[in-house]
This record gives C-alpha cells, sequence and structure tokens, in this order.
C-alpha cells in the first residue's frame, strides 16, 4: 500500500513540475491582460464607414489635438508582401513621414512602407493612431517586413490632455518592461505577427494537446495526485499503518 502511494506521489509531482512553468506562463498573460482591460479603454480615432478602423487619412483632429502625417518621397519601392501579391498591386512607395501635433514637429522622421492594395489603410501595419483613456498613443512600426521577429522595433508618441507629447521606443526583446505598450502594438495592427507581453507561448494555435492535455490536464491530475497522498496519509498515520 505505501509503495502505490509513494508511486502516485511521484508520478503526481512529475505531472506537476512539468506543467507548472507553462501553467505559469499561461497564467500571467492572461492575468496581465485582464489588468490592461481592467485600467484602460482603447479605441481606434478613426472611423471608415462608422467602423473604427486603422488610419487611413493625413490629417484628423482628436480631443481637440490636430494631428497631421506628411509624407516625404525618397524615391524607393518597397518589397511586394504576399497580399500585394495577393491582389497584383505594384509595390507600394517607401516614404519618410513626418508628424505634427498642432503643427509642430514631435518626433524624428522614419521610413515606412505605403500600401498599395485596393482594401485596408494606406498605412496598414505601418502606423495607427488610438486613444488610451484620456490620451492620444500614435503607434509607429520602425522595422521594415523583411526584419526578424527578434529585431522588431517600435515607437508610441503620447500626447496628453494639454498636447505635450514624449516618446517611448519598445523592441520585441525587451517588451516585457511595457505591457501596455504590447497591447497598443498588437491593437494598432503594427505588429505584423500575435506577441504575448512577457513570451509567445499563448499565440500559437490550440490544439487537444496543447493546452488541454498539456499543461492543463497534467497540471490538473499531478495536484490532485499529491493532494491525495497527502489525505491518505494523515489518515494511515492515525491508524499506525
Amino acid at each position: 500500500m505505501k509503495h502505490r502511494r509513494r508511486t502516485a506521489l511521484f508520478i503526481g509531482l512529475i505531472l506537476f513540475l512539468v506543467s507548472a512553468i507553462p501553467l505559469f506562463i499561461m497564467g500571467r498573460e492572461l492575468f496581465t491582460g485582464w489588468q490592461i482591460d481592467r485600467q484602460y479603454s482603447i479605441n481606434h480615432v478613426y472611423s471608415e464607414q462608422g467602423f473604427p478602423s486603422i488610419i487611413d487619412t493625413q490629417e484628423i483632429e482628436v480631443n481637440g489635438v490636430h494631428i497631421e502625417i506628411i509624407e516625404e518621397p525618397t524615391g524607393k519601392k518597397a518589397s511586394l508582401t504576399p497580399w500585394d501579391e495577393d491582389e497584383g498591386v505594384e509595390a507600394g512607395d517607401i516614404v519618410k513621414i513626418y508628424l505634427l501635433i498642432d503643427g509642430r514637429e514631435v518626433t524624428s522622421p522614419d521610413e515606412i512602407w505605403l500600401s498599395n492594395r485596393n482594401r485596408g489603410s494606406r498605412y496598414y501595419s505601418w502606423l495607427d493612431i488610438l486613444t488610451v483613456n484620456e490620451q492620444i498613443a500614435i503607434v509607429q512600426r520602425l522595422t521594415d517586413d523583411d526584419a526578424k521577429m527578434d529585431e522588431r522595433q517600435w515607437k508610441i508618441i503620447w500626447i496628453d490632455e494639454k498636447g505635450d507629447a514624449f516618446e517611448e521606443v519598445i523592441s520585441y526583446q525587451t517588451r516585457s518592461e511595457n505591457p501596455l505598450a504590447v497591447r497598443l502594438i498588437g491593437f494598432s495592427g503594427t505588429a505584423l505577427m500575435a506577441m504575448g507581453y512577457y513570451s509567445d507561448l499563448l499565440m500559437g494555435y490550440p490544439s487537444v494537446f496543447f493546452p488541454i492535455l498539456y499543461p492543463i490536464l497534467t497540471g490538473v491530475v499531478g495536484i490532485l495526485l499529491c493532494i491525495m497522498f497527502f489525505i491518505q496519509y494523515k489518515r494511515y498515520a492515525k491508524l499506525g499503518t
């Protein structure tokens, strides 16, 4: 009997230990997302046919702040994306954009690839303007479509209620330092690929094996086996066996 109890405990500990790390990572991702949802209201400032959408105009007024996007041609053409190839369109222009807030330039110009597709925003996957509670956030991708995920960078220009602006730069590798920025990058469509706040464990396509069988079921079974062992241990200890 003791041998069977010890075997059950051993199996339970193994199942729990191999499941604990992914369960912790998943729980942290879900908890962080819940915290952001609770603290922040995030919305697109631009709408198309009455529906919120990624910015597709060069001038817009938000909360009394006039925002203007100035495009400077570079004479270069962007690489064709899979979406360009699907629609049979020519490569878009590469331009430098200047962001003006109430007529003043608030950030250094950076290159973006304009879209030539028949649908979607001119700035899709490169730039969007959001409201975050009472503030405005301009999210811009800094690295091109060909950059590896580990090398990608973005900048966010924050504009407060007074019209004052400040900028922060976020990289994929240091994203865990700024979970709100990760949410804004995903919401703005500038991420290109889904990414988590600390880990991309939940970004893959779910299946029966993951995460249902592993680590959820394995973790639950492991905990139950450990609990059953201690319940039986106390019971038999009282009986002196």
